[in-house]
């Protein structure tokens, strides 16, 4: 289902011109393998941490599309919404049709892959040897959130000159 979802968001990719709206599928296709991952290892902090950085790097798409073209208008086509209205309707309808038609063989391989992937925890993540590591990146993002904000002077306006 969501492999599905993640076919058709890469291919509205494909069609869009927007910035914007790529920033969107983008951020929708991240979710997807966010949650794909953390259902396959049963942990979602590797999930969590890949939503994160996404995030962050779509809140600077964000500010900077919004400084660079803050007047440009987002316009969709009513062909553009047909199409992803059909493809959205035949998976869906797809979907329902072979969920059904599951094979009961499926299901203990399944289930043997989740007992596999619960020794993957969260824990090696913060063992001691990997404390220092962890510490160190963190008053590293902590320096450079500061530097950043006093290189950036609010009264001076945003970083990008016009030209």
């Amino acid at each position: 289902m969501m492999m599905t979802a993640m076919a058709m968001m890469a291919m509205m990719m494909t069609t869009m011109k927007h910035p914007l709206s790529m920033g969107g599928i983008l951020m929708i296709q991240t979710m997807l393998v966010s949650l794909m991952t953390g259902m396959m290892i049963n942990s979602f902090m590797f999930s969590y941490m890949l939503m994160l950085i996404m995030l962050g790097g779509m809140l600077v798409l964000f500010m900077y599309m919004s400084s660079v073209a803050s007047n440009e208008k987002f316009k969709s086509s009513i062909k553009m919404t047909m199409i992803v209205i059909t493809t959205m309707t035949i998976s869906m309808a797809t979907m329902m049709m072979s969920d059904k038609m599951m094979t009961s063989m499926e299901m203990p391989t399944q289930m043997m892959m989740m007992e596999n992937d619960q020794t993957l925890t969260v824990i090696k993540l913060f063992n001691g040897q990997t404390m220092a590591i962890t510490i160190m990146m963190i008053l590293y993002l902590l320096v450079t959130m500061i530097v950043v904000s006093f290189i950036a002077n609010i009264q001076e306006g945003p970083m990008r000159k016009k030209s």
